[in-house]
Order: C-alpha cells, then structure tokens, then sequence
C-alpha cells in the first residue's frame, strides 16, 4: 500500500516537471531562435547500468542536446530536460540585420557576452553606436577576424556567411558547430555556453533577411498539457485511494483492540 502511495506520488511530481516544460515552451513559441524541451525520466538502476556500461539507457533522438547535466532526483527516478535541435521555419523580414541559419539546426552563431563566449540561433542582429553588429541585449556578433564592424548599415552577407561593405569583404560570420551537443547548455531562452568541444563550420546557408522561428509546435505542446493534466490527476486519485484505504485500515485496527 506505502509502495502504491510512493509510486503515485512520484508520478504525480514527475507530471508536474513535465507541465513546468511545457508551460515554458508554450511560453517561448514567439521566441526568435528557441529550441523546444522535453522531459527525461530514468531510473536509478537505468543510469548505473548504463555508466557500467551493462545496457544502453533510453534512446534518443538523432539530434538532441542534454541541457541538464546535473539531473534532479525524484524518489526513484531522476528527471532531466533535453533540448531538440531540429530546424525552426524561416520567416522573411527584410530586415538586413536579420539572419538565418538553413543547416538542419546544426551550427550557432557565435557571440561575446560579458559572461563569455556563447551560441545562439536567434539572428536578430542590429547596429551598435561602435559600428559593432551585435545582438539586442549588445553582445557582440562574432566573425572570423573578431567582433564584426560595419562602417555603416549599407552591407550584404553572401549565402556562405561572408560580410562585404561597398561591395568589399568585410569579415565571415563565426558559425559553430560541436563536438558532443549533450556537452550544451542552455544560458537563457535563445543562447548555449559549450561544455565541450566547438568548431568553425563552412558547412552551411545563411539567408539574410530572415529569421529562424521557434521550432515548438504549440498544437502538439497544448495536446501533451493535456494528457499530463490526465496522467496527474489519474495518479492523484490513486493516491486518494491508497490513503482511503490505509484510513480504513488504521481504524479498523484501533477498532480490533
């Protein structure tokens, strides 16, 4: 009955983790260059079988980036959230300083923050009062030859990432790619610092005047609430019951003596 009641709770706390995911990649469907999250749920023999290297742990997509190292324990199970990094659609803007990378979701712009180097998918770039191009909360947009500067807002960038000014080249946008994408985590709702080993690419389209949209279904996203919302509750009423029953069970041994 205690095992029944401990099962149900962790059930009940593993749907709530889920809903918290959900919720904020609902919340995010609108944000340039955001990457979906879903919930991972092992158990403690999956993982020490799988660091043993006794069985494989659960599969997972071709391309998905773990964001949660350190996982969080509940009871029995531990829960984590992975990042899928499939291609968002493109949107036309016209903006020259919008841009979009077409690879499959594989590379990231790179940027200076003052916390470091990071990567984002979101090209929504602008011109800063240096001349520098840099993202809208003013980190700086990465070229092969450093922080990319402009001498004015009269440029184009070719499909192959290469910035000309006046019909001269200026720079190449910095794209990076990753040794291990697991190794990536997420730092706010569009930007990844690497834990891991990163690399240049050539290996890509860059559409200018474009940006990359979330690539969150929000039909399918309401569909799972709903089912968490059923999942949750089902597990709530399983609890009711197994306390109903241990109630009963109390009193009748009161009873008995």
């Amino acid at each position: 009955m205690l095992d029944g009641m401990k099962m149900a709770a962790q059930g009940m706390m593993t749907m709530s983790a889920k809903q918290d995911i959900i919720t904020n990649n609902l919340a995010n469907v609108g944000t340039t260059g955001y990457r979906k999250e879903s919930i991972t749920i092992s158990s403690f023999t999956e993982i020490l079988n799988r660091e043993v290297g006794g069985m494989d742990g659960m599969q997972q997509s071709s391309y998905e980036i773990a964001t949660a190292p350190g996982m969080e324990t509940r009871g029995t199970l531990s829960t984590g959230s992975v990042t899928h990094g499939a291609q968002g659609s493109l949107k036309e803007t016209g903006n020259p300083f919008d841009m979009a990378l077409d690879d499959n979701g594989r590379g990231f712009f790179t940027i200076q923050t003052p916390e470091g180097i990071k990567f984002t998918r979101a090209g929504s770039f602008r011109l800063s009062t240096s001349g520098h191009m840099v993202t809208p909360d003013g980190s700086f947009v990465l070229g092969h030859r450093g922080p990319v500067k402009l001498a004015g807002s009269n440029f184009q960038v070719s499909n192959d990432g290469v910035i000309s000014c006046e019909g001269k080249p200026v720079d190449r946008l910095l794209v990076t790619v990753f040794d291990d994408t697991r190794q990536l985590k997420r730092s706010g709702d569009s930007q990844f610092v690497a834990q891991g080993g990163v690399r240049a690419t050539t290996n890509f389209q860059l559409k200018q005047g474009y940006l990359e949209q979330a690539n969150v279904n929000a039909i399918n996203e309401m569909v799972d609430m709903m089912m968490v919302m059923r999942n949750y509750e089902a597990n709530q009423k399983v609890l009711q019951a197994h306390d109903q029953r241990l109630q009963k069970t109390v009193n009748d041994l009161g009873r008995v003596r």
